[in-house]
């Protein structure tokens, strides 16, 4: 049986536990809504004006996150990572700044920037900045020794040695970070849209909640999932095209 195959077995088997507790009265439809409810939700709310723009705002908000994040983490990684004592002064900063729950930045950057989607994006950002930063760090920190010694005994200069050496050797690494991302985008967006009105999955989500419309706010729910999931699979073919021996050396 195929990964996929087992994949689509453990969400079909989710599904089932969750129809039969609804069924058998274990769960209340209050708080969670009959399968067959959402699942009409799931197609009613195409015909729903509100919807292709939420879904739309999402994406796009969580896609320029992900480019601006990208713009910044990945040379900073790279010079962090080859440069030991930059790594060293800059130590308890990452520290920190990975710790730091970017939510909590919400009240601030509503005060500076305003409920808006700059604002939405810029938390994306922040989210989707440390995972890169952080895998592109381990990835121009990595070379194997030998490889090392090979270049430290050939002389090669530094600008051949950062194209032909280090950064090839970041990429599977950069890879990750950009792949953790993806996930970490879509769910700070639609985070961010629960909390502060901004347009997007999560606000709809808020709004059917408030409206008591349960099985709808479980469609927005899925809808949201599944586009996290998309992210991720789109990127995995990036990653294929570009990084062919990485993603082999991952499935043996």
């Amino acid at each position: 049986m195929g990964g996929l195959a087992r994949q689509i077995m453990v969400a079909a088997s989710l599904v089932g536990v969750w129809a039969v507790g609804g069924m058998a009265g274990v769960f209340s439809p209050e708080v969670l809504p009959p399968v067959n409810h959402v699942a009409v939700q799931l197609v009613a709310l195409w015909a729903r004006p509100e919807f292709l723009p939420a879904l739309l705002g999402t994406l796009v908000d969580s896609v320029v996150g992900i480019v601006i994040a990208s713009a910044i983490a990945i040379p900073l990684g790279l010079l962090i990572g080859i440069f030991p004592l930059f790594e060293r002064v800059t130590r308890v900063t990452l520290d920190f700044g990975r710790s730091f729950p970017v939510v909590a930045l919400l009240p601030i950057f509503v005060l500076i920037i305003g409920a808006n989607a700059t604002m939405k994006i810029t938390t994306v950002a922040i989210a989707c900045f440390f995972p890169i930063l952080l895998q592109t760090i381990y990835g121009a920190r990595r070379l194997e020794p030998t490889l090392v010694e090979t270049v430290r005994s050939f002389r090669i200069s530094f600008g051949l040695r950062f194209y032909r050496v280090m950064l090839p050797a970041a990429l599977p690494y950069i890879a990750t970070g950009l792949r953790i991302a993806t996930s970490v985008s879509v769910l700070v967006a639609v985070g961010t849209e629960v909390i502060i009105p901004v347009t997007g999955l999560g606000q709809q989500i808020s709004l059917a909640r408030i409206s008591n419309e349960v099985a709808v706010a479980f469609a927005y729910v899925i809808y949201a999932g599944l586009l996290g999931v998309v992210l991720s699979a789109v990127w995995e073919q990036v990653e294929d095209r570009i990084l062919p021996w990485s993603r082999r050396s991952e499935n043996t």
